[in-house]
């Protein structure tokens, strides 16, 4: 089942209590950013208390930019007329249209990927992608991406619409900064079907040679509601180098972690191929089984989550895409199927068909 049929409330209910292997870490204690408001005022370049070489002007600046007026509404407005076309085709073609446009708007230079359907099936697959080159070693990146798809109109289905618009509302409030971190930074738009993620597959299938050089793959999947941390696929190992490429964003109440992961998602096929993976997505703390579930935001209040979940993500971006180190290292395939295994996702694998193109290799890393 994909998450789009949950809520994001109810995903965190499986995350936390319906799956044995997750848990939660503990929120950090708030770091207020005196000090590098301090410098950024007298023009003074404040690197990073870590000893990175980012200076941390920047994650004000993009925080500034996120809450100031942008064309968020507007876009996320565009987008969602483009999605009520009548027919998934037209959607999706009218989506990368909108895609393209709100790109160059944002001031990147966006181009659309091709490729043939990775299952075989008649059809190929139209991701958008848009990149901020890094300024040391560009060839290594940092993937910043959420799903284009049409909008789901069933009873109970999530809105992703609003996760769409803010990709491209971070690559604005990054590029806006003029400051390149070490590493680019790709935004990339993955359309497909929901349940098997076939943009994303295609992509990951694409890039295959290069997936060396990714520090890791962060996915929108707020739903519209307001990001209070990330899923991280299970890798508790990359917790202390996120937690010091979001030291910058402490103030912002988004530093709640879960373990869990499920398939059927754009982060899967990163998490399959041993890249550090995370998906921004409301984590309630603490979480029930019959805990409410709130209706999304609407009008003012959801554009204020929106801009708060940019924030935050884009500012994680730059943080990971700066470091010196990498927040965690690329698995090796015997370590993802021991994670697999782990987490219990090898059986949802065998359920859905998956665990065949596991072990043939057409989905994975390789040996």
């Amino acid at each position: 089942m994909s998450r789009r049929n949950f809520s994001p409330w109810l995903l965190a209910i499986f995350l936390i209590a319906g799956n044995p292997a997750a848990a939660q870490f503990a929120p950090a204690e708030p770091d207020p950013l005196a000090r590098i408001r301090e410098a950024a005022k007298n023009n003074v370049e404040a690197c990073s208390a870590t000893g990175e070489s980012l200076c941390e002007q920047v994650a004000p600046k993009i925080i500034a930019n996120a809450q100031g007026d942008s064309p968020l509404a507007e876009n996320l407005q565009r987008l969602r007329k483009e999605l009520a076309a009548k027919s998934a085709a037209a959607a999706e073609e009218h989506s990368v249209e909108w895609a393209m446009a709100a790109f160059r708007e944002a001031g990147l230079d966006p181009h659309v990927e091709k490729y043939a359907n990775p299952d075989g099936s008649v059809g190929e697959q139209h991701n958008v992608v848009a990149e901020y080159r890094g300024r040391e070693n560009p060839d290594e990146w940092v993937l910043l991406g959420a799903h284009l798809a049409p909008q789901a109109t069933a009873s109970g289905a999530i809105d992703i619409s609003c996760d769409a618009a803010s990709v491209i509302e971070a690559a604005r409030d990054i590029s806006r900064t003029a400051m390149h971190p070490k590493r680019s930074i790709r935004f990339v738009l993955f359309t497909g079907e929901e349940r098997r993620m076939l943009g994303s597959w295609a992509y990951v299938r694409a890039h295959r040679a290069e997936l060396d050089h990714a520090r890791t793959a962060i996915i929108f999947y707020s739903g519209c509601r307001r990001v209070t941390g990330y899923s991280v696929d299970g890798r508790s190992d990359i917790e202390a180098g996120l937690r010091d490429a979001m030291k910058p964003i402490e103030s912002l109440g988004a530093a709640h972690f879960v373990l869990g992961t499920k398939t059927g998602t754009d982060d899967f096929d990163f998490l399959l191929e041993g890249v550090p993976t995370m998906s921004a997505f409301p984590v309630l703390m603490p979480v029930s089984v019959d805990s409410p579930m709130p209706p999304p935001n609407s009008g003012k209040s959801q554009l204020a989550d929106l801009k708060h979940n940019i924030a935050v993500v884009a500012v994680t971006a730059f943080g990971i895409a700066e470091r010196t180190e990498p927040i965690g290292p690329r698995q090796s395939r015997a370590d993802i199927e021991t994670l697999l295994e782990k987490l219990g996702v090898d059986v949802q694998m065998k359920i859905d068909g998956l665990w065949p193109l596991w072990e043939s290799g057409e989905r994975g890393r390789l040996p």
